[in-house]
């Protein structure tokens, strides 16, 4: 399964991708906003784990064009707030897609939400 990692600093996603290469899944590390769109294209991931700085808006206005364009309006987000806090962390128009997580993430707990949108997907998508 393809995991996409959006993450601009790059120790920090050679450190992700390290941690979640362990259990068989396939990294791809995205480390610019304009080539990701292109590659969800080409490459179709199962979950997308992004950092609230990787794209230059908004995360409300990322999390909308994640949703309206057709290739990505499917694929579970894991969107990670460098702030602490979950404020205004309320999924647009009922989007059950995205988990915000707060920063600092424990790697156990950022398995565990791979596993539920991968493995356990059925059990979380209400159609």
């Amino acid at each position: 399964m393809k995991i996409f990692v959006c993450e601009q600093d790059p120790y920090r996603a050679k450190l992700i991708h390290d941690i979640l290469g362990v259990y068989n899944y396939k990294i791809v590390t995205l480390d610019k906003f304009g080539d990701f769109f292109k590659e969800a294209y080409q490459q179709k991931p199962a979950v997308i784990v992004m950092n609230e700085q990787f794209a230059r808006e908004s995360g409300t206005e990322v999390l909308s064009k994640l949703r309206t364009d057709p290739v990505t309006a499917h694929i579970p987000v894991i969107f990670i707030r460098n702030d602490g806090t979950l404020e205004n962390a309320i999924p647009l128009n009922g989007d059950t897609l995205t988990e915000f997580v707060a920063e600092p993430i424990k790697i156990k707990n950022l398995r565990h939400y791979i596993d539920r949108w991968t493995i356990f997907r059925s059990l979380y998508i209400k159609h």
